[in-house]
Protein backbone atom coordinates (compact mmCIF):
# COMPACT_ATOMS: atom_id res chain seq x y z
CA UNK A 1 0.00 0.00 0.00
CA UNK A 2 1.59 3.32 -0.85
CA UNK A 3 2.00 5.91 2.32
CA UNK A 4 0.05 8.78 2.18
CA UNK A 5 2.07 11.59 2.21
CA UNK A 6 1.56 13.98 5.33
CA UNK A 7 1.98 17.95 5.36
CA UNK A 8 5.29 19.39 4.19
CA UNK A 9 6.45 16.50 2.53
CA UNK A 10 6.77 17.16 -1.35
CA UNK A 11 8.40 15.93 -4.64
CA UNK A 12 10.15 18.17 -7.72
CA UNK A 13 11.20 16.82 -10.74
CA UNK A 14 11.28 18.31 -13.96
CA UNK A 15 9.21 18.35 -17.29
CA UNK A 16 8.56 20.20 -20.45
CA UNK A 17 8.31 23.63 -19.42
CA UNK A 18 10.70 23.90 -16.60
CA UNK A 19 10.15 22.54 -12.96
CA UNK A 20 7.55 21.43 -11.33
CA UNK A 21 7.27 20.92 -7.45
CA UNK A 22 4.56 19.51 -5.31
CA UNK A 23 3.39 19.75 -1.25
CA UNK A 24 0.58 18.14 0.46
CA UNK A 25 -0.36 20.64 3.09
CA UNK A 26 -3.47 20.16 5.00
CA UNK A 27 -4.64 17.06 3.53
CA UNK A 28 -4.60 18.89 -0.13
CA UNK A 29 -1.59 18.54 -2.95
CA UNK A 30 -0.29 21.99 -3.88
CA UNK A 31 1.77 22.43 -6.53
CA UNK A 32 4.59 24.91 -7.74
CA UNK A 33 5.98 25.84 -11.09
CA UNK A 34 9.22 27.87 -11.75
CA UNK A 35 12.40 27.89 -15.01
CA UNK A 36 14.81 27.01 -12.55
CA UNK A 37 14.76 23.85 -9.96
CA UNK A 38 15.99 26.21 -7.34
CA UNK A 39 13.06 28.77 -7.85
CA UNK A 40 10.93 25.59 -7.21
CA UNK A 41 12.80 24.55 -3.93
CA UNK A 42 12.26 28.77 -3.15
CA UNK A 43 8.22 28.81 -3.29
CA UNK A 44 7.86 25.45 -1.40
CA UNK A 45 10.20 26.45 1.24
CA UNK A 46 7.91 29.91 1.89
CA UNK A 47 5.09 27.86 1.10
CA UNK A 48 5.99 25.67 4.10
CA UNK A 49 7.04 28.61 6.26
CA UNK A 50 3.10 30.26 5.42
CA UNK A 51 1.74 27.01 6.31
CA UNK A 52 3.51 26.67 9.48
CA UNK A 53 2.32 30.60 10.82
CA UNK A 54 -0.96 29.44 9.39
CA UNK A 55 -0.42 32.15 6.87
CA UNK A 56 -0.93 30.05 3.56
CA UNK A 57 -4.33 30.79 1.15
CA UNK A 58 -5.06 27.54 -0.60
CA UNK A 59 -5.57 28.67 -4.64
CA UNK A 60 -6.10 26.76 -7.11
CA UNK A 61 -5.15 28.17 -10.60
CA UNK A 62 -3.49 24.87 -12.04
CA UNK A 63 -3.65 24.36 -15.82
CA UNK A 64 -3.75 21.59 -17.85
CA UNK A 65 -0.33 21.76 -19.56
CA UNK A 66 0.80 21.87 -15.91
CA UNK A 67 -1.56 19.07 -14.99
CA UNK A 68 -0.47 16.67 -17.62
CA UNK A 69 2.74 16.47 -16.89
CA UNK A 70 2.08 15.80 -12.60
CA UNK A 71 -0.13 13.04 -14.00
CA UNK A 72 2.22 11.45 -16.48
CA UNK A 73 5.08 11.50 -14.09
CA UNK A 74 3.31 10.29 -10.84
CA UNK A 75 0.71 7.82 -12.95
CA UNK A 76 1.77 6.75 -16.14
CA UNK A 77 5.94 6.42 -15.65
CA UNK A 78 5.81 4.00 -13.42
CA UNK A 79 3.83 1.36 -15.26
CA UNK A 80 4.24 2.57 -19.33
CA UNK A 81 7.28 1.38 -21.50
CA UNK A 82 9.62 4.15 -21.86
CA UNK A 83 8.37 3.76 -26.11
CA UNK A 84 4.78 3.68 -24.91
CA UNK A 85 5.45 6.69 -22.35
CA UNK A 86 6.85 8.53 -25.12
CA UNK A 87 3.90 7.95 -27.94
CA UNK A 88 1.61 9.51 -24.99
CA UNK A 89 3.13 12.44 -24.47
CA UNK A 90 3.24 12.99 -27.92
CA UNK A 91 -0.55 12.48 -28.44
CA UNK A 92 -1.06 14.98 -25.64
CA UNK A 93 1.64 17.46 -27.54
CA UNK A 94 0.63 17.68 -30.32
CA UNK A 95 -3.14 17.31 -30.40
CA UNK A 96 -4.41 18.07 -26.59
CA UNK A 97 -2.50 20.72 -25.01
CA UNK A 98 -2.65 23.41 -28.08
CA UNK A 99 -6.05 23.01 -27.70
CA UNK A 100 -6.75 22.80 -23.43
CA UNK A 101 -3.45 23.70 -22.24
CA UNK A 102 -4.16 27.47 -21.03
CA UNK A 103 -7.59 26.24 -19.49
CA UNK A 104 -7.89 25.89 -15.52
CA UNK A 105 -8.70 22.82 -14.31
CA UNK A 106 -11.61 24.24 -12.70
CA UNK A 107 -12.97 26.03 -15.81
CA UNK A 108 -13.44 22.38 -17.70
CA UNK A 109 -16.61 21.28 -18.05
CA UNK A 110 -18.49 18.37 -20.54
CA UNK A 111 -19.65 20.87 -23.20
CA UNK A 112 -16.03 22.39 -23.24
CA UNK A 113 -14.31 19.32 -23.96
CA UNK A 114 -16.69 17.81 -26.65
CA UNK A 115 -16.25 21.36 -28.36
CA UNK A 116 -12.29 21.25 -28.52
CA UNK A 117 -12.49 17.40 -29.40
CA UNK A 118 -14.32 18.74 -32.38
CA UNK A 119 -11.95 21.40 -33.10
CA UNK A 120 -9.04 18.92 -32.21
CA UNK A 121 -10.10 16.24 -34.82
CA UNK A 122 -12.44 17.97 -37.10
CA UNK A 123 -12.40 20.83 -39.12
CA UNK A 124 -14.81 22.89 -38.74
CA UNK A 125 -16.82 24.73 -42.04
CA UNK A 126 -20.07 27.08 -41.55
CA UNK A 127 -22.27 25.23 -39.37
CA UNK A 128 -20.80 21.71 -39.97
CA UNK A 129 -17.50 19.57 -39.34
CA UNK A 130 -15.83 18.40 -41.89
CA UNK A 131 -13.90 15.26 -40.72
CA UNK A 132 -10.01 15.00 -40.19
CA UNK A 133 -7.96 11.69 -41.44
CA UNK A 134 -7.57 10.62 -38.08
CA UNK A 135 -8.28 6.97 -36.63
CA UNK A 136 -10.62 5.47 -34.23
CA UNK A 137 -7.57 4.64 -32.03
CA UNK A 138 -5.59 8.11 -31.87
CA UNK A 139 -9.54 9.67 -30.92
CA UNK A 140 -10.17 7.24 -28.77
CA UNK A 141 -6.77 6.73 -26.76
CA UNK A 142 -6.39 10.13 -26.23
CA UNK A 143 -9.76 10.27 -24.93
CA UNK A 144 -9.90 7.72 -22.69
CA UNK A 145 -6.37 9.11 -21.23
CA UNK A 146 -7.54 12.70 -20.48
CA UNK A 147 -10.35 11.16 -18.46
CA UNK A 148 -7.74 9.30 -16.44
CA UNK A 149 -5.88 12.03 -16.40
CA UNK A 150 -8.95 14.18 -15.10
CA UNK A 151 -9.91 11.38 -12.49
CA UNK A 152 -6.42 11.76 -10.85
CA UNK A 153 -7.10 15.50 -10.20
CA UNK A 154 -10.02 14.00 -8.37
CA UNK A 155 -8.35 12.50 -6.16
CA UNK A 156 -5.61 14.55 -5.64
CA UNK A 157 -8.78 16.85 -4.27
CA UNK A 158 -7.79 19.66 -7.46
CA UNK A 159 -11.57 18.68 -8.44
CA UNK A 160 -14.46 17.84 -7.20
CA UNK A 161 -16.09 15.71 -9.89
CA UNK A 162 -14.57 14.44 -13.17
CA UNK A 163 -15.56 16.89 -16.08
CA UNK A 164 -14.95 14.59 -18.53
CA UNK A 165 -17.56 12.09 -17.38
CA UNK A 166 -20.50 11.95 -20.34
CA UNK A 167 -18.47 13.52 -22.90
CA UNK A 168 -19.17 12.30 -26.06
CA UNK A 169 -17.31 12.40 -29.42
CA UNK A 170 -18.54 13.74 -32.28
CA UNK A 171 -18.89 11.60 -35.21
CA UNK A 172 -15.71 10.19 -36.84
CA UNK A 173 -14.58 8.78 -40.31
CA UNK A 174 -15.66 4.75 -40.38
CA UNK A 175 -12.79 3.01 -40.13
CA UNK A 176 -9.97 2.70 -42.92
CA UNK A 177 -10.20 -0.29 -44.61
CA UNK A 178 -6.97 -2.45 -44.66
CA UNK A 179 -3.87 -1.92 -46.49
CA UNK A 180 -3.15 -5.72 -47.95
CA UNK A 181 -1.98 -6.38 -51.36
CA UNK A 182 -3.72 -8.73 -54.24
CA UNK A 183 -2.71 -12.14 -54.79
CA UNK A 184 -0.82 -10.72 -57.94
CA UNK A 185 1.31 -8.46 -56.03
CA UNK A 186 1.51 -10.84 -53.11
CA UNK A 187 3.18 -13.81 -55.60
CA UNK A 188 5.34 -10.55 -56.79
CA UNK A 189 6.75 -9.93 -53.36
CA UNK A 190 7.37 -13.39 -52.22
CA UNK A 191 9.38 -13.94 -55.44
CA UNK A 192 11.41 -10.89 -55.44
CA UNK A 193 11.71 -10.50 -51.31
CA UNK A 194 12.77 -14.22 -51.54
CA UNK A 195 15.55 -14.46 -54.50
CA UNK A 196 17.39 -11.15 -53.94
CA UNK A 197 19.32 -11.58 -51.06
CA UNK A 198 19.51 -9.79 -47.66
CA UNK A 199 17.86 -7.12 -47.79
CA UNK A 200 14.71 -8.02 -48.68
CA UNK A 201 14.73 -11.16 -46.11
CA UNK A 202 12.65 -9.12 -43.74
CA UNK A 203 10.21 -8.72 -46.52
CA UNK A 204 9.32 -12.52 -46.80
CA UNK A 205 9.97 -13.75 -43.61
CA UNK A 206 6.54 -10.73 -42.71
CA UNK A 207 4.40 -12.18 -45.63
CA UNK A 208 4.54 -15.41 -45.04
CA UNK A 209 4.55 -15.39 -41.03
CA UNK A 210 1.98 -12.77 -40.20
CA UNK A 211 4.36 -11.32 -37.29
CA UNK A 212 4.80 -7.68 -36.11
CA UNK A 213 7.78 -5.87 -37.30
CA UNK A 214 9.51 -5.38 -34.39
CA UNK A 215 9.20 -9.43 -33.18
CA UNK A 216 10.38 -10.21 -36.71
CA UNK A 217 13.55 -7.77 -36.47
CA UNK A 218 14.06 -9.05 -32.44
CA UNK A 219 13.80 -13.39 -33.46
CA UNK A 220 16.57 -14.84 -32.34
CA UNK A 221 18.06 -18.43 -33.65
CA UNK A 222 16.93 -19.61 -30.29
CA UNK A 223 13.40 -19.26 -31.09
CA UNK A 224 13.16 -20.97 -34.07
CA UNK A 225 12.69 -24.79 -34.02
CA UNK A 226 13.53 -25.67 -37.67
CA UNK A 227 13.19 -29.42 -37.39
CA UNK A 228 9.12 -29.30 -35.72
CA UNK A 229 8.09 -26.18 -37.96
CA UNK A 230 7.73 -23.49 -35.32
CA UNK A 231 8.88 -20.23 -34.16
CA UNK A 232 8.07 -19.21 -30.56
CA UNK A 233 7.44 -15.38 -30.43
CA UNK A 234 8.52 -13.90 -27.10
CA UNK A 235 10.34 -10.34 -27.20
CA UNK A 236 9.85 -6.79 -29.84
CA UNK A 237 12.47 -4.58 -30.65
CA UNK A 238 11.20 -1.00 -29.67
CA UNK A 239 12.78 2.64 -31.15
CA UNK A 240 13.50 5.07 -28.72
CA UNK A 241 14.63 7.97 -30.77
CA UNK A 242 15.54 6.02 -34.04
CA UNK A 243 17.36 3.56 -32.00
CA UNK A 244 16.15 -0.01 -31.62
CA UNK A 245 15.93 -1.84 -28.40
CA UNK A 246 15.12 -5.29 -27.56
CA UNK A 247 12.87 -6.05 -25.04
CA UNK A 248 12.31 -9.26 -23.92
CA UNK A 249 8.89 -9.95 -23.88
CA UNK A 250 6.08 -9.62 -26.70
CA UNK A 251 3.98 -6.03 -27.36
CA UNK A 252 0.92 -8.15 -25.37
CA UNK A 253 0.70 -11.11 -23.07
CA UNK A 254 -1.16 -12.52 -26.28
CA UNK A 255 1.53 -11.78 -28.42
CA UNK A 256 3.52 -14.39 -26.31
CA UNK A 257 2.76 -16.79 -28.69
CA UNK A 258 4.13 -20.59 -31.08
CA UNK A 259 3.08 -20.09 -34.53
CA UNK A 260 3.65 -22.75 -36.95
CA UNK A 261 5.52 -22.27 -40.43
CA UNK A 262 5.38 -23.67 -44.16
CA UNK A 263 7.48 -26.26 -45.42
CA UNK A 264 8.75 -22.78 -47.77
CA UNK A 265 9.70 -20.95 -44.60
CA UNK A 266 11.36 -23.53 -43.34
CA UNK A 267 13.42 -24.05 -45.88
CA UNK A 268 13.95 -20.14 -46.36
CA UNK A 269 14.97 -20.02 -42.92
CA UNK A 270 17.63 -23.33 -43.22
CA UNK A 271 18.95 -20.97 -46.53
CA UNK A 272 19.30 -17.74 -43.99
CA UNK A 273 21.14 -19.49 -41.14
CA UNK A 274 23.55 -20.78 -43.45
CA UNK A 275 24.47 -17.92 -45.19
CA UNK A 276 24.96 -15.74 -42.27
CA UNK A 277 28.25 -15.20 -40.68
CA UNK A 278 28.27 -17.04 -36.71
CA UNK A 279 31.11 -14.83 -35.61
CA UNK A 280 29.62 -11.54 -36.73
CA UNK A 281 26.14 -12.28 -35.54
CA UNK A 282 27.41 -12.57 -32.16
CA UNK A 283 23.33 -11.12 -31.31
CA UNK A 284 21.93 -14.73 -33.13
CA UNK A 285 19.62 -12.63 -35.01
CA UNK A 286 17.11 -14.11 -37.50
CA UNK A 287 17.55 -11.48 -40.00
CA UNK A 288 20.25 -8.67 -38.99
CA UNK A 289 21.14 -5.53 -41.15
CA UNK A 290 24.06 -6.10 -42.97
CA UNK A 291 26.85 -4.88 -40.46
CA UNK A 292 24.61 -7.46 -38.24
CA UNK A 293 22.77 -4.69 -35.66
CA UNK A 294 18.76 -4.98 -35.43
CA UNK A 295 17.23 -3.70 -38.39
CA UNK A 296 15.47 -0.19 -38.16
CA UNK A 297 11.58 0.93 -39.26
CA UNK A 298 13.25 3.85 -40.93
CA UNK A 299 15.73 2.07 -43.68
CA UNK A 300 12.76 -0.43 -44.01
CA UNK A 301 10.49 1.53 -44.86
CA UNK A 302 12.84 3.21 -47.25
CA UNK A 303 13.76 0.19 -48.87
CA UNK A 304 10.36 -0.88 -48.86
CA UNK A 305 9.01 2.28 -51.25
CA UNK A 306 12.17 1.15 -53.86
CA UNK A 307 11.15 -2.06 -53.68
CA UNK A 308 7.07 -1.50 -54.45
CA UNK A 309 8.37 1.02 -57.38
CA UNK A 310 10.98 -2.29 -59.16
CA UNK A 311 7.69 -4.90 -58.84
CA UNK A 312 5.06 -1.34 -60.29
CA UNK A 313 2.69 -2.58 -57.22
CA UNK A 314 1.06 0.36 -54.83
CA UNK A 315 2.82 1.63 -51.80
CA UNK A 316 1.49 0.52 -48.94
CA UNK A 317 3.25 0.46 -45.49
CA UNK A 318 5.18 -2.29 -44.63
CA UNK A 319 3.07 -3.79 -41.70
CA UNK A 320 0.49 -4.45 -44.92
CA UNK A 321 2.45 -7.66 -45.31
CA UNK A 322 1.03 -8.55 -42.23
CA UNK A 323 -2.38 -7.48 -42.97
CA UNK A 324 -1.71 -9.76 -46.37
CA UNK A 325 -1.05 -12.66 -44.45
CA UNK A 326 -3.58 -12.98 -42.62
CA UNK A 327 -6.02 -11.76 -45.83
CA UNK A 328 -4.79 -15.39 -47.63
CA UNK A 329 -4.99 -17.13 -44.66
CA UNK A 330 -8.91 -16.60 -44.41
CA UNK A 331 -9.19 -16.80 -47.93
CA UNK A 332 -7.91 -20.13 -47.71
CA UNK A 333 -10.44 -21.03 -45.23
CA UNK A 334 -8.10 -21.04 -41.83
CA UNK A 335 -11.05 -20.59 -39.70
CA UNK A 336 -10.24 -16.76 -38.08
CA UNK A 337 -9.83 -18.14 -33.96
CA UNK A 338 -6.13 -19.78 -35.50
CA UNK A 339 -5.44 -16.52 -37.63
CA UNK A 340 -6.18 -14.70 -34.52
CA UNK A 341 -3.72 -16.43 -32.22
CA UNK A 342 -1.00 -16.71 -35.18
CA UNK A 343 -0.82 -13.10 -34.99
CA UNK A 344 -0.76 -12.51 -31.34
CA UNK A 345 -4.22 -10.90 -30.93
CA UNK A 346 -6.13 -10.12 -27.52
CA UNK A 347 -9.11 -11.90 -28.92
CA UNK A 348 -10.95 -12.91 -31.95
CA UNK A 349 -12.91 -9.61 -31.96
CA UNK A 350 -9.94 -7.67 -32.98
CA UNK A 351 -9.17 -9.87 -35.72
CA UNK A 352 -13.23 -9.78 -36.90
CA UNK A 353 -13.10 -6.37 -36.25
CA UNK A 354 -10.18 -5.62 -38.65
CA UNK A 355 -10.49 -8.21 -41.59
CA UNK A 356 -14.71 -8.10 -41.32
CA UNK A 357 -14.56 -7.00 -45.18
CA UNK A 358 -12.44 -10.92 -45.69
CA UNK A 359 -14.94 -12.85 -43.63
CA UNK A 360 -17.60 -10.85 -45.31
CA UNK A 361 -16.60 -11.65 -48.53
CA UNK A 362 -16.14 -15.59 -47.60
CA UNK A 363 -19.40 -15.57 -46.09
CA UNK A 364 -20.72 -14.51 -49.49
CA UNK A 365 -18.71 -17.53 -51.09
CA UNK A 366 -20.32 -20.23 -48.67
CA UNK A 367 -23.92 -18.91 -49.20
CA UNK A 368 -22.94 -19.44 -52.93
CA UNK A 369 -21.95 -22.46 -52.69
CA UNK A 370 -24.75 -23.87 -50.82
CA UNK A 371 -26.81 -22.82 -54.03
CA UNK A 372 -26.34 -26.16 -55.49
CA UNK A 373 -28.09 -27.82 -52.95
CA UNK A 374 -31.54 -25.88 -53.39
Amino acid sequence: MTKKKGSGEGSIFRYEYGWRGQLTLDGKRISFSGRTKTEVVEKMAAARTDYSRGQYVFNNDMTVKEWVPIWLHRKKRPKLAEQSLIRLEGLFRNHLLPALGDYRLQDLTKALLEEKYAEIFQKKTGKKYKEKEYSHSTVNSLSVSFKQCLQFAVEENLLTKNPHDGVELHKLRPPKKIDSFTMEEHQKIVEYTRNNGQLYWLYYLLISTGMRFGEAVALTWTDVDLKNKTIRINKTSVELHGSPIVQQHAKTNAGTRTIAISDHVVQFLREVKKSLDKELNYRNLVIPNTRYGILTSANMNRRWKRVCAILEIPYQGVHALRHTWATRALEKGIDVKTVSKMLGHKNVITTMNIYQDVLMEQKAKAADALNDLF
